[in-house]
């Protein structure tokens, strides 16, 4: 069984990353492999955006993140310096901006540490380190 980080950088409406991205998570789980964590930089925050919405008859990707990491416990994470950067704000930062919240619940605002201490955490050297795929 393979691990897997997947790195996303792509807005939702500006690339089909996020969608292929998907793909792969959804494929690899399906084969017995272990996504370990979403994450989301530059413009890929924008998927958890809860005021950006699929216009009629498109994909609605922020919903089937959801459902991917509620099916699989999977962990979707966002950059929280880049998603200020794209008036993607958490709870937190929006009572200390003092601005309204605009992250959906299923997301994690996290620093990119959180993402680097994943890809080292003491895997090297080790065959069952996870593999970082960016999308």
């Amino acid at each position: 069984m393979n691990k897997f980080l997947i790195f996303i950088t792509g807005s939702p409406f500006d690339s089909l990353n996020g969608q292929t991205a998907l793909s792969f998570c959804e494929s690899a789980v399906s084969m017995g492999h272990c996504v370990e964590q979403v994450f989301f930089y530059q413009q890929g925050v924008q998927h958890a955006n809860i005021d950006v919405q699929a216009a009629s008859g498109e994909l609605g990707i922020m919903k089937k993140w959801v459902s991917f990491s509620e099916q699989t416990k999977t962990p979707l994470n966002i950059c929280v310096t880049a998603a200020i950067k794209r008036g993607v704000i958490a709870m937190e930062e929006a009572q200390e901006l003092e601005l309204n919240s605009n992250l959906h619940a299923s997301f994690n605002s996290v620093g990119m540490a959180d993402y680097f201490a994943a890809l080292n955490n003491d895997n090297s050297g080790d065959v069952n380190a996870p593999i970082c795929i960016q999308f």
